[in-house]
């Protein structure tokens, strides 16, 4: 008899924003953190064994600034065809989990679905709407290296800072005092402008309007 104990993670690197598939063996996963790489060598996620039952995901996301630690029963992840994986705060998807061939023939779908919106939409406007995931990526992962080195700060001497996504903006918004800073996220140049900033200071303001 032939038990199939592999599920597949397919993760959007959020470094250079191509899906990676990882093909995950449930008989090898132990109590060590196992990293699972993206091809331009980019950690997208650890993923664990939890005592007998269960297994521990955890995805670094550039969306809010957070790493999200999802769980998933053996048994329950055996029987799974297809979910989603996406950052609950803002529904932004990062991946999708299960069968390899139901995300493969989900992948086509999605590929087959974007040729027929080309050819019956205007090319620009389509190749605009594509590259937004990416944009937004780019400039959130700048943001969150100059984070790192501690080059996002609030005028009011605050470091803390959340980030947000507003339309095809990203605002950062002073925990401290309500200040904030708005980055364009719409096209390449802004994904420029990110990249040659080495400081990002909020500035604090009386109002400012969040969409929901």
């Amino acid at each position: 008899m032939v038990i199939n104990a592999t599920s597949t993670f397919a993760l959007y690197c959020q470094r250079c924003s191509k899906i990676q598939m990882h093909d995950i063996s449930h008989f090898s996963i132990n109590k060590k953190v196992r990293e699972l790489k993206c091809s331009c060598n980019h950690i997208q996620a650890k993923i664990s064994r939890l005592g007998s039952r269960q297994l521990l995901l955890s995805i670094p996301c550039v969306v809010c600034q957070s790493t999200h630690h999802i769980y998933f029963e053996l048994k329950k992840l055996l029987h799974t065809k297809l979910d989603k994986v996406y950052c609950c705060k803002d529904n932004f998807e990062l991946g999708y989990l299960g069968d390899r061939k139901a995300i493969n023939e989900t992948l086509a779908d999605q590929k087959r679905e974007c040729e027929n919106l080309i050819r019956e939409t205007d090319s620009t406007y389509f190749e605009e709407y594509l590259g937004k995931h990416h944009i937004i990526l780019d400039v959130l992962n700048k943001v969150h290296d100059i984070a790192e080195l501690g080059g996002v700060y609030c005028r009011c001497g605050s470091e803390k800072v959340e980030a947000d996504i507003v339309a095809d903006c990203i605002v950062l918004e002073c925990l401290q005092c309500g200040g904030y800073y708005v980055m364009s996220a719409q096209t390449e140049q802004d994904v420029v402008h990110a990249q040659s900033l080495t400081s990002i200071e909020l500035e604090p303001q009386r109002y400012f309007a969040k969409k929901d």
